[in-house]
This record gives structure tokens, C-alpha cells and sequence, in this order.
């Protein structure tokens, strides 16, 4: 991407890892690949392999400490910094704004809508934040401080919080100070090879226990709300909400041209490249605003060489043809006139749609290899007991 000449702030990143592998091919190479564009910045790598930190923020603060940089970016492990560029131009966004106490890479506003633009996995998400934009909470993905500030008002050494929403804790407490917790866009791939939300509901306790001024409090991992006068009341809100979204979902899926399925490709694709034997995986997002495009190559999932684009439609439909036999292509962040001009070049093997991932795209898999995935009641649009409606 091509660099401006913005005012910037040397930045010291900071992580903590347990795969010294998954550091080097991301977090790691990414600041290698930048580093002659930002020389000055550090990377503070806290090894964690042997359990010496019982909670995220122990082990960030600690690496905190040792930051020469007047800004501290705490970053995952997994995450491919696409421009220290732009890192260190937010940084010094940070640096001149007394009215921000935190800025993140993706958050989410008092809208549930998600801020920054990323790629999550696969995909990419979030409305482009080209200038800071106020957030209710941010996610743990990437999260920036003043050094002077993270040595005085340091991360939440809790043990109910331990590896989970010390971001959005990070975030409630600046915002009850009357500070901003904002995002900006910076372009990252975060190559999540798991989802660990073991001890989630106790993160989240205890931070609605501590603001409860701020509930309902929204996140990336779902809205803290104030308990409900039963258990019970909390399982039906759910599943109101879960039946809600699945008929918003059902609706998109019938006004489809081809026939589609409801999943979130994001948590699913490994599973199909395992199933169908794929040996590379190529991602494609579709470009819908003006985010800067972002490519990666030489990344691994699950030992399956993976790389990924944002391009135009016409962009992903001569890949698709130009495609290689063994390799599956995943085409997201799609609209339905994109899909119909990937059709016009190959038929997909599978089209689907969710609120978390779109509408998305798979070419060069076998579709009944691949069927299981989503063949249950609430992968079908209003469990296969309406029939399909094409459009004239």
C-alpha cells in the first residue's frame, strides 16, 4: 500500500506468545517487512511458553515496561501488520489528542456496528475509521496507549478477566474518566487459528459488576448487559435474538438468484479445506469503500498455505478462472451483483450468508464433501419449510 507523509510517532509493540512459529510468520515478519519503512520501531516479545503469567495483562504490562517508545501498541501474537506507516501515524494521532485515552484497530459503537477495518481470518470487516471514531469497547486484536499512561493506569491484572476483554475493561475505564476509546484504520490480517471463549461469561461479569454505568456495553464478543431477574430471562433474550437474526438471514437468502446456505465461513473454512483436501487456500475480499486494499502471502493455516487480496469483483473472477486445480478460493464481502459477476466466469460450489460474514463465495470445492457444515435446521433459510423465491 502506498505510504503517506503523515506526521508519526515511533511506536514499541508488545505481545505476548506461547507458538514461537505463529510469532515469526506473522506478528514477527510483518515487522521485519515494515521495518525499512519505520526503523525506529520495537518489538517487545513476551514468552509465555512456560506459563511464568497467569493473565494478558501481567504479561503486556510487563513488556510495558521495557517500552523505550512513547507509544505502547499491544498487539496479537497472530496479527500481520500490513503498514507501520500508518501504526506510527496513529500514534501520533494518539500523542496530539488529550481527549483520547485509548486507540484500537477495530472496535464496536453504541450501534453494534464494527469499526476499523481488518481482516478477520478470511475475510475482511468492519466500516473504514480513516480518523479516530468513537467506540463503545475494543477488541484485544491491536489497542494503543501513551507509555506514561500504561505505567500509571496499567491493563487489569484480574484473574476473572485472565486472557479475555482487557481491551474493553481498558476501554470502559477511560470512557467513566470522560476520555475517548476510539479506532482508526490500521491495516491488519488477523490469522486467528482458533476461537477461545473459555471463561468469557466470567470477563464479562465482572466488568458489568465494575461499570455497571456503562451497560448495556457493547463488544466485539457480544453486549455485557445487567444480570436478569432470572437466568431463564437471559436464555429466552438470547434465543429471541438468535431467531431474530436467523429470519433477517433467511429473508437475504431467498431473495438470492442461486441457492445459498447461513453460516459464518470465518469459523468454518478450515474445515472445509480439511474435507476437501485442498492444498492452498487463497481469500478474496471484496473491495466496497475506500479502505486501502491489503494482500498477504507466505502464511500458514493449519499447515495449508494460505494468501489473501482485496480486489474487485472483475479481479476475483479471473483469479477464479486462472485458478489451479488443488486450490479452494473463498470470494467475501460480497453484494449480489458481485456474485453475479463471479457467476458469469464459474458457478460457486457453495454461496452462503451471515450477519458476522456477508454474503461469501467457494470455488474449487467438492459442495457434498462439504455439506455437513451446514446441514442443520438453522443453517437452512427458515429451515427449508419455505420454498425459495427468485426474483423475475
Amino acid at each position: 500500500m502506498t505510504e503517506s507523509a503523515a506526521p508519526r510517532t515511533p511506536v514499541s509493540i508488545v505481545c505476548v506468545y506461547n507458538d514461537p512459529e505463529v510469532l515469526g510468520s506473522c506478528l514477527g515478519r510483518s515487522v521485519t517487512d515494515g521495518r525499512a519503512a519505520a526503523p525506529a520501531t520495537e518489538l517487545i516479545a513476551v514468552d509465555n511458553r512456560e506459563g511464568s503469567f497467569a493473565t494478558a495483562a501481567a504479561a503486556l504490562n510487563h513488556g510495558a515496561s521495557q517500552a523505550r517508545h512513547s507509544v505502547v501498541v499491544f498487539a496479537h501474537q497472530d496479527v500481520y501488520l500490513h503498514s507501520l506507516v500508518r501504526l506510527e501515524e496513529v500514534a501520533h494521532v494518539l500523542m496530539a489528542s488529550p481527549d483520547i485515552g485509548v486507540i484500537g484497530a477495530v472496535g464496536i459503537d453504541d450501534r453494534s456496528r464494527i469499526v476499523g477495518r481488518i481482516r478477520d481470518r478470511i475475510m475482511a470487516l468492519g466500516e473504514p475509521a480513516p480518523e479516530p471514531r468513537d467506540v463503545e469497547s475494543m477488541d484485544e486484536v491491536l489497542f494503543a496507549l501513551r507509555r506514561t499512561d500504561a505505567i500509571a493506569e496499567p491493563l487489569a491484572d484480574v484473574a476473572d478477566l485472565g486472557w479475555h476483554a482487557y481491551a474493553v475493561e481498558y476501554s470502559a475505564r477511560v470512557r467513566r474518566r470522560g476520555l475517548r476509546a476510539t479506532v482508526a484504520d490500521i491495516p491488519l490480517t488477523h490469522n486467528s487459528l482458533t476461537t477461545n471463549l473459555q471463561h468469557l461469561d466470567r470477563a464479562h461479569a465482572w466488568i458489568g459488576a465494575s461499570y455497571p454505568e456503562l451497560l448495556p456495553l457493547q463488544t466485539t464478543c457480544g453486549t455485557i448487559r445487567r444480570p436478569g431477574i432470572h437466568p431463564s430471562v437471559d436464555v429466552v433474550r438470547r434465543r429471541v435474538s438468535g431467531v431474530r437474526t436467523w429470519t433477517r438471514e433467511s429473508l437475504v437468502v431467498r431473495s438470492l438468484a442461486v441457492d445459498a446456505v447461513i453460516a459464518d465461513i470465518r469459523f468454518l473454512i478450515d474445515d472445509v479445506v480439511r474435507l476437501t483436501g485442498a492444498r492452498s487456500l487463497r481469500a478474496l475480499d471484496v473491495i466496497q469503500d475506500a479502505a486501502a486494499p491489503t494482500s498477504l502471502q507466505g502464511i500458514v493455516r493449519h499447515e495449508v498455505p494460505y494468501s489473501a487480496a482485496s480486489v474487485t469483483a472483475d479481479q476475483a473472477r479471473r483469479e477464479i478462472a486462472g485458478r489451479h486445480h488443488d486450490q479452494a478460493i473463498v470470494v467475501t464481502n460480497l453484494r449480489e451483483a458481485d456474485l453475479m459477476t463471479l457467476v458469469e466466469g464459474a458457478r460457486p460450489d457453495v454461496v452462503g450468508v451471515s450477519e458476522g460474514a456477508g454474503m461469501w463465495a467457494l470455488f474449487g470445492v467438492d459442495a457434498e464433501r462439504v455439506a455437513p457444515l451446514w446441514s442443520g435446521r438453522r443453517q437452512r433459510p427458515f429451515a427449508g419449510l419455505v420454498p425459495p423465491r427468485r426474483p423475475r
